[in-house]
């Protein structure tokens, strides 16, 4: 295959992916207008608060994206997370997830 230079645009999890993916045959550069890396899975911090206002976890369930996740790590562009996971309401206020499994591993 024919080595190209490539442009990505943003650094999110699927621009992420690409990069990785692309990287192996071409000439790859990502382009963030952010302060950092993550698109809507960043962190945004304002007057001593800080809060993730995209996805707040993820959790990979194929093999290939526990590949690519592992990569990441190390990297250092993210880390496991063992928080509590959590739901807002504007009836309850916060309060656990009922969808999230106790004890749970595996969430980035």
């Amino acid at each position: 295959a024919r080595s190209m230079r490539v442009a990505i645009q943003g650094s999110g999890v699927a621009a992420a992916a690409c990069a990785r993916r692309l990287r192996a045959t071409h000439d790859v550069t990502v382009f963030e207008s952010g302060r950092g890396p993550g698109g809507r899975m960043s962190t945004r911090r304002s007057d001593g608060y800080q809060w993730d206002h995209g996805a707040q976890y993820f959790s990979p369930k194929t093999d290939a994206f526990s590949v690519a996740v592992s990569e990441w790590v190390e990297q250092g562009w993210c880390d496991a997370w063992a928080g509590e996971h959590c739901v807002w309401s504007s009836e309850g206020g916060v309060s656990p997830d009922p969808k999230a499994a106790s004890g749970r591993t595996g969430s980035y």
